[in-house]
């Protein structure tokens, strides 16, 4: 599945790292990007671009996805903005298998059928068509051997041709979504409550390669099981009422610092058999978790809050970053550092790896979503910290 979505000069973000989860529900408030990040990634799988989708004008718009620790990268460049093949990273037919659905708030219903016809379709290409396929982008910039083919996607479009105006109704548009039978599918839904019926919605899709929905509806966050991920615009008091409704109906919440930290605690409490009895709450920065914790508490709703140990607060980690729980021989393999063993300050840490800071948070949430283990030093101290509140 995409891991992570890095985002660069397109609408609402100027630059933003999103974590994703198989099954996403991103929350926010209005222009807070919910809508951008599934433009993005139509522009990214489909090619849909709009000029005015682009922030600075003398900019770069980059799009990048991760998938199994691997990048790929588009960039665009002005004044045109057509895909600079020079800039991307990653050999694109890898994930030529993986289709996007975006359905937007207005959906137009001929263009939605046909979207779920081209996708129902969908076969992949032989060796024998690829290979005809490479002698053809061996000349397409009047040279042999170029490696333009690694960004190319070759796919057919299929087109119903429809006269008539169509209506159709929550309950039509969601058993439609039933009728997809590519496994291999990401699906993007604006406003899910809009148009579907998000329990219906939910069954229909839980065979996907990956569901990204977003929703203003304080019902469907309460009670939606999905990961989910807040939009923070940097207002504290407007943040705290976007994620109010889903911290509703759970008995007890675990507040974090960042979005990163997410995928380490919801690793860690999975780990223990906690996961259920927690929700755990990004806050945007430490700076944040006290009025989070505080507003919490007016409602009469159970929280605890850990920290990273570079806080004065006695509920927090060890360690003064939640990255140095993660395995070095695994950081020096990715990022190819020479660390004997894990440094014992954040300083050291980051000054030793040549990679933003962010790039470094971002890959090792996703190397504990998917490595922690329940001896894991991280997960022992979470579960002593969780009996300890």
């Amino acid at each position: 599945m995409i891991d992570h979505l890095f985002i660069k000069n397109f609408k609402a973000f100027k630059k933003e790292n999103i974590p994703l989860d198989r099954n996403t529900l991103l929350i926010g408030t209005n222009a807070s990007g919910k809508t951008t990040v599934l433009e993005a990634l139509d522009l990214f799988f489909n090619n849909v671009f709009n000029l005015n989708h682009v922030r600075d004008k003398n900019e770069d718009v980059v799009i990048e996805i991760h998938i199994n620790d691997e990048r790929y990268r588009k960039v665009y460049t002005p004044p045109l903005y057509k895909i600079n093949f020079q800039k991307c990273i990653g050999k694109m037919y890898e994930i030529n298998h993986i289709k996007y659905l975006h359905i937007p708030t207005d959906i137009c219903n001929s263009k939605f059928l046909n979207d779920i016809l081209t996708v129902n379709l969908v076969t992949k290409p032989s060796i024998e068509e690829l290979s005809r396929a490479v002698k053809v982008f061996d000349y397409i910039d009047g040279t042999l051997g170029n490696n333009f083919f690694d960004i190319y996607k070759i796919d057919t479009r299929y087109e119903m041709q429809i006269d008539k105006e169509l209506v159709y109704s929550k309950d039509e548009y969601t058993k439609m979504i039933s009728s997809i039978t590519y496994s291999s599918l990401v699906i993007g839904i604006d406003n899910l409550e809009k148009n579907f019926i998000p329990d219906d919605l939910k069954r229909n899709t839980e065979y996907m390669y990956q569901n990204i929905l977003t929703t203003n509806d304080k019902e469907v966050i309460s009670s939606c099981d999905y990961f989910v991920h807040p939009l923070f615009k940097g207002n504290t008091v407007e943040d705290f009422e976007v994620i109010k409704p889903r911290v509703i109906n759970h008995k007890k919440y675990l507040l974090v610092e960042g979005k990163y930290d997410v995928a380490w605690f919801e690793k860690g409490l999975k780990l223990l058999d906690k996961y259920d009895e927690y929700r755990v709450i990004p806050c945007g920065g430490f700076g944040n978790i006290a009025y989070v914790k505080q507003q919490l508490d007016k409602e009469g709703i159970k929280s605890i809050v850990i920290t990273d140990g570079d806080t004065s607060m006695s509920n927090s980690l060890k360690e003064e970053i939640i990255e140095l729980y993660a395995d070095f021989n695994y950081i020096n393999k990715r990022f190819n550092s020479k660390f004997k063993s894990m440094p014992d300050n954040k300083h050291e840490f980051f000054k030793r790896i040549n990679v933003k800071d962010e790039v470094v948070k971002k890959v090792l949430s996703s190397w504990a979503k998917n490595n922690l283990t329940v001896n894991s030093k991280f997960v022992k101290e979470l579960n002593t910290l969780i009996w300890e509140r």
